[in-house]
């Protein structure tokens, strides 16, 4: 494949019940001036991803309206189910051009962009190789699923999830070493958010 043709679509999966967040949608929390979502979105425009969609599920009304312009939304009909099932609802919305889909959870706005460059960049060396951040000999987020795997995707156990289609491709798997604890920051108990995010708002920087 020409990596000069690589195009990338952008999933953030936002369609969780969020319950140990209270009752405010995760995607709506503040962080500076934005949201969660909100974040998440520019930082994968910035980086390049023209072509991004947004899972809700849970707190779809409530979330819909705040969904930026030019951002495609898909609605899992059944968020109820695991993770695997907001991931395939995303991957619908691909289309021919797309050489695979890179996922973001909303749990997770403190990933630089810079290191969405470097996947990014990475993919278009690797097309057909499952990406993923790694700080400190840890592993997190977004990942970059090739479109060779999307069917294996969508034949996925549900209960195993994307992480069946990761353990059964070894061999396809890249690690790219980044300068960034945020891959590994999951934002999703009130404790977590004033810790990383309330208390820290001066600080934080993409």
């Amino acid at each position: 494949m020409d990596m000069n043709k690589t195009r990338l679509m952008g999933i953030l999966l936002a369609g969780g019940r969020g319950e140990r967040m209270g009752s405010r949608p995760k995607a709506l929390l503040p962080i500076g001036e934005s949201t969660f979502m909100g974040v998440i979105i520019s930082v994968m425009m910035k980086a390049g991803i023209e072509d991004i969609t947004v899972v809700l599920g849970f707190h779809a009304d409530e979330v819909r309206p705040f969904v930026p312009e030019g951002v495609d939304i898909a609605v899992n009909p059944k968020p109820e189910m695991d993770m695997l099932s907001s991931l395939l609802t995303g991957l619908e919305s691909a289309s021919a051009e797309h050489t695979g889909g890179l996922i973001a959870l909303t749990d997770y706005p403190l990933v630089k962009l810079s290191t969405y460059s470097k996947l990014i960049e990475e993919h278009r060396r690797n097309p057909g190789c499952i990406i993923s951040p790694v700080h400190n000999n840890h592993g997190g987020h977004p990942v970059i699923f090739p479109r060779v795997l999307f069917d294996e995707l969508a034949t996925a156990p549900l209960e195993v999830g994307a992480r069946h289609v990761v353990r059964a491709n070894p061999d396809l798997r890249r690690f790219v070493p980044v300068d960034d604890p945020g891959i590994c920051i999951d934002v999703n108990t009130p404790e977590l958010y004033e810790k990383h995010i309330a208390s820290k708002i001066g600080e934080i920087s993409w």
